[in-house]
């Protein structure tokens, strides 16, 4: 999963975030202002990039690691065994149907759904 920590590290550092709050505010409209401009093409590197950018702050603030699931093909942030975050299907779900798909309620909604403390 080493990939995805790069391709978060490469988005934090372009957009000039940090793995916080306010950052995952920001990737909520970044989506709204940028999917307009977005070819076909580019659509499917972009959910990636952002997705993989809201997981690294899914584990820098409450914790987890990266799992991929070999039977779905789906990556997710495993929190515990119960407890598992979607943030490339949540980028996906805002991009195609904008803010009440929000990726900063779903990043809030974290520690009361899975009843964790932030860690930082």
């Amino acid at each position: 999963m080493e990939k995805l920590k790069a391709l978060a590290e490469s988005v934090r550092t372009e957009l000039n975030l940090k793995y916080d709050r306010e950052s995952v505010k920001f990737i909520e409209g970044f989506i709204e202002r940028t999917k307009i401009n977005l070819g076909e093409t580019q659509v499917d590197g972009f959910i990636n990039s952002l997705g993989a950018f809201i997981g690294q702050c899914i584990i820098e603030n409450y914790g987890g690691e990266w799992k991929y699931d070999n039977e779905t093909g789906v990556t997710s942030v495993s929190i515990t065994d119960q407890n598992i975050a979607y943030p490339f299907g949540k980028v996906r779900k805002q991009f195609e149907n904008g803010l009440e798909d929000s990726v900063y309620s779903f990043y809030n909604v974290i520690p009361i759904v899975f009843n964790i403390e932030k860690r930082k």
